[in-house]
Parts: C-alpha cells; sequence; structure tokens
C-alpha cells in the first residue's frame, strides 16, 4: 500500500478538457514549459495519455524532443512522486544508464496539476529516447543477456535509493499480490495454463511467503517487458532504452529478475527456458543473486506468467474493445509458463545453477 504519502508540490493550472487536443497540450507546454515547442503529438500508452513534443527546429534547448505525460484522472500523485523522485535519483547516481530524464516545469516543480471534470490529472515533462522497440527487433542470445545486464544495473543503481512511498495498493502487478491473484485464476481459458497457474500461485504461498523476510529488498522497476525496452536500430543485440517505471514496487530483487525472466521464454514461435537462461547470465554477470535467490527464481518467473495470462484475459474480458493492446504480452507469458512447467521447477532451477556456478551464498547460509 502506499505510506507515508509525500507532498506533490504539483501547482494547479487550469486547462480545458479533454486533454488528448494536442492544440491545447501545445499552449500548456508553450506557457509553462518553453515557448519553443513546435508541436505535439499523441502516442499510445496503458495508464497515461504520452504526447510526443518537439522543438522548433534550430532551438537552443536541452533536447530536440521530449515525452509529455498525463496522468490518469485516478493515479495516486503520491506514485508519479516516486517515479519523478527514481529518476533524479538514477540522474544523479548513475547518468550512465538509457533511463529518461525528468524535467521541471517553470515553476520548478516536476508535476503540473490539471483539474478537469473526472478529477485531477498530473502532467510530467520527459526526456525523449531514441531507438527500436524491443518487440519489434529480432531476438538473439546476446540481445537477452544485454536485457539481463541492462536490468541488473539498473538494479544495483536502485539498491540504495529510498523514499517515503514503498508501494501502490492499485497495482496488481506486485508479485507480493499472488495470493488474492488466484481468485482471478479462472479468467485463463487454456485448461493446462490455468492448471499450472493453481499449482505455481499455491507453491508461492507455501514456499515463497515464508521466505520474504530473508531476500535482499529495495526499489524495483517491475516491468521489464519487450514494450518498455529499446535497442539499437542498427545493432538490436543492445539496449539502449528503458522506459516505464509506472509499475514500480519495494520487495526482493529476485522479484525483478522474475518479472524480466519471464518475458525471455519465447524464441522462434516455441517455448525455450533457454532464452530465460540467456537472461540470467547476462543478469548474473553484473549484479550477481545468491544461490538462494537463483533456486526461487523458476518459481517466480512462473508465478509472473501466471500472473500476466490471468490479469490479461480478465481485463480483454471485462474491455473487449481494447483486447488486442491488453493482451500484447500474451503470447510470451503463455510460452514461459509453458518452457518452465514442461522442464519442471526443480529441474529448472538446477539448470540455471549448473550455468551460474559462481552465484555467491547469502552471508547467513
Amino acid at each position: 500500500m502506499l505510506v507515508r504519502t509525500p507532498s506533490t508540490s504539483a501547482r494547479s493550472v487550469p486547462i480545458p478538457t479533454p486533454f488528448t487536443d494536442p492544440a491545447q497540450l501545445l499552449a500548456l507546454v508553450r506557457a509553462q514549459f518553453s515557448s519553443r515547442a513546435a508541436t505535439v503529438r499523441h502516442l499510445s500508452g496503458e495508464r497515461d495519455l504520452n504526447f510526443l513534443v518537439e522543438m522548433e527546429t534550430g532551438a537552443q534547448s536541452a533536447a530536440a524532443r521530449y515525452i509529455l505525460k498525463v496522468s490518469d484522472a485516478k493515479e495516486n500523485p503520491a506514485a508519479l512522486a516516486l517515479q519523478n523522485a527514481t529518476l533524479v535519483h538514477l540522474a544523479l547516481h548513475a547518468p550512465h544508464l538509457p533511463v529518461q530524464r525528468i524535467y521541471r516545469w517553470q515553476d520548478g516543480a516536476h508535476l503540473l496539476a490539471l483539474p478537469g471534470l473526472e478529477g485531477i490529472r498530473y502532467a510530467r515533462m520527459l526526456g525523449y529516447l531514441a531507438g527500436l522497440p524491443l518487440h519489434e527487433a529480432p531476438g538473439s542470445a546476446a540481445q537477452r543477456r544485454s536485457i539481463g545486464a541492462a536490468l541488473g544495473t539498473l538494479d544495483q543503481a536502485l539498491a540504495d535509493f529510498d523514499h517515503p512511498v514503498v508501494g501502490n495498493a492499485a497495482l496488481l502487478w506486485d508479485i507480493h499480490r499472488t495470493p488474492e491473484l488466484q481468485a482471478w485464476l479462472p479468467a485463463i481459458a487454456d485448461p493446462q495454463s490455468r492448471a499450472w497457474g493453481k499449482a505455481v500461485f499455491d507453491r508461492y504461498v507455501h514456499e515463497v511467503q515464508p521466505l520474504l523476510p530473508t531476500l535482499a529488498q529495495q526499489f524495483l522497476h517491475n516491468d521489464f517487458n519487450p514494450y518498455n525496452l529499446l535497442v539499437k536500430p542498427n545493432a538490436p543485440d543492445q539496449v539502449c532504452g528503458v522506459l516505464d517505471f509506472g509499475d514500480m514496487v519495494h520487495g526482493p530483487r529476485v522479484f525483478d529478475a522474475a518479472v524480466a525472466m519471464s518475458y525471455q521464454g519465447l524464441g522462434d514461435g516455441q517455448a525455450k527456458l533457454g532464452n530465460m537462461v540467456d537472461f540470467v547470465q547476462g543478469y548474473q554477470a553484473v549484479n550477481p543473486l545468491t544461490l538462494h535467490e537463483l533456486r526461487l527464481l523458476p518459481l517466480l518467473a512462473a508465478v509472473r506468467c501466471a500472473m500476466t495470462l490471468c490479469i490479461t484475459e480478465q481485463r480483454a474480458q471485462w474491455f473487449p474493445e481494447n483486447r488486442v493492446y491488453i493482451l500484447r504480452n500474451h503470447a510470451v507469458a503463455s510460452a514461459g509458463l509453458r518452457a518452465l512447467m514442461e522442464t519442471g521447477l526443480d529441474v529448472a532451477a538446477k539448470l540455471l545453477l549448473d550455468r551460474l556456478s559462481t552465484a555467491p551464498e547469502p552471508a547467513d547460509s
């Protein structure tokens, strides 16, 4: 849940609704950020409204392109404050990481409150990252290792990050919430996947929950999926951008590795455990998981796969008009669950231990 909610330090600026009108938003950006803003164009997004802002040609600004994000009216501003603080922390302590920069409005605040008929939305101005979306790029072992290394490096940079907000009660995409998601399992249409989902959710409750206090805890990106990563167009093996900190949580470091691993089990249309191992090798090279964490990793990745299936299939039933977007990661989650369960979770854990023999034991083991 959200705790110790800090001040958002957001100044309120009235703007007519709807918030999707590029002309109105262009006027807002010119008045509150830079008079050199030339165009505003709508981009896709899940909860936020996203817009590409381009500056005048030859403008002497810090950058030529920015991303304007307008939050959903139901978004808790404390969650946005956490994201902003994260980006500030990374800019100061890990400027080499390819994450967006957060910019201030003219009054010095990172959030600009926009009152409307549905409630208050909050506008943020972020830097633009160039690159090819990972889901559009050809895959390879080198690319999967690069993804692992990118997340391992990010988790290292977040290990000493602290903030009053440590969670989001409205966010289902948190492995901590596995027990309550058992009620969502009937939404999974495929009987085998549904049975696997029940099995891994049960194992989480009995095998992982009691161990949570023993695991290294920190803030996590929690959404390292192919739609949130960019690679170099001329070198798709190399990650060049990490997007969207909107699903951040505080929890065991191994949860972050498990989330990302869950999206790596599909290759050439087939379920492939080896692809997941490639990812873990990359993570392990820069931010080694302990043997204790590695033993839990296949189960936690399977839990995340099952979470993806039950949440997206349920939401697709509720919002059929947005079914294609909601189910965009369904195939890779289904393949990941199949790869892990057909291999066997204990066998998969042994494979990881055999391939990653340099993992350190925790100090108290």
